[in-house]
């Protein structure tokens, strides 16, 4: 095999000023922390693709009162094939969750769930 640059996902809080973003990523094999980022923070976590293992980190965000509005999703997925240098930039609004994979423009990917 050859060297292969690793993959990483970002997330960066774009809620607004004093406004926290807690978030929770774990694959099969990680299991990070829960932490949280303030306004215009940006959490790099770094990760390579598995030989034999299809690679998949799941991340749970949370924002608002009470942690009240969530949503957890799939950050990152392996491919048929190996990958080298992916990037994954999730870009955390009000709005919603937005995706700019390898530096292209985000389109919204998910919506917040509301805790009752």
């Amino acid at each position: 095999m050859f060297p292969c640059p690793s993959n990483y996902i970002l997330i960066t809080n774009e809620l607004g000023p004093g406004l926290v973003l807690q978030y929770h990523c774990h694959s099969r094999d990680d299991n990070l922390n829960v932490e949280n980022l303030q306004f215009n923070e940006t959490k790099k976590i770094r990760l390579a693709d598995k030989i034999g293992k299809r690679t998949r980190w799941t991340c749970l965000l949370k924002h608002g009162l009470y942690m009240r509005y969530y949503s957890e999703f799939i950050g990152y997925r392996m491919a048929n094939v190996r990958r080298c240098g992916a990037s994954r930039q999730w870009i955390v609004r009000k709005a919603g969750i937005y995706l700019t994979r390898n530096q292209n423009p985000p389109p919204v990917q998910h919506f917040w769930n509301k805790t009752k």
